[in-house]
């Protein structure tokens, strides 16, 4: 006991909390898909801007960490970023309870944008798999899905009548 005692002075005096006396909190989290950028917002009460920090790794990977010397309060937060996002200019502010983080996205070509929705709804085939109902590639793509799907169809429909017609014109 007296050591426990003695370790928790020790701490104090240091600005360091025991580790049993640390409370690991996991803020409320909301993300919005804007048309240019990913919102990030987290409610942070009580903290201080320099309490935490914000890193995004070259693999994409968005990283928050936060601890609060007033009542020994940490948290850790870290998700990967969606292949569409630019880690390379986010930005972020607070406003005293809630961190706003914006990832831009990087601008899409017309191809870029068909292999990322495609990736997107692989991914969420994957994760329904086990669910009753089949579902189409182009339901799974969203109201955007059918889109892509008829663009296909026209495109190769467009390319056959092409060669068709060259073919009929040099023969």
């Amino acid at each position: 006991m007296a050591s426990s005692k003695a370790q928790r002075g020790a701490a104090a005096k240091s600005g360091a909390a025991p580790e049993d006396c640390v409370a690991d909190i996991d803020p409320k989290l909301e993300c919005l898909d804007g048309a240019n950028a990913y919102i990030i917002r987290l409610n942070l009460p009580g903290f201080k801007k320099e309490d935490f920090k914000v890193q995004v790794d070259s693999g994409g990977r968005l990283t928050v960490r936060g601890e609060r010397p007033a009542g020994y309060v940490r948290f850790h937060k870290a998700f990967q970023l969606p292949p569409t996002a630019n880690p390379d200019g986010v930005a972020g502010r607070f406003d005293g309870a809630v961190l706003s983080l914006t990832v831009p996205k990087q601008p899409a070509t017309g191809t870029d944008m068909v292999v990322a929705r495609l990736a997107e709804g692989k991914e969420w085939c994957a994760a329904a798999e086990g669910a009753a109902t089949a579902t189409t590639w182009a339901e799974a793509l969203g109201g955007k899905g059918q889109m892509v799907a008829a663009a296909v169809a026209g495109l190769a429909l467009g390319a056959f009548l092409a060669h068709r017609l060259l073919n009929v014109t040099n023969s």
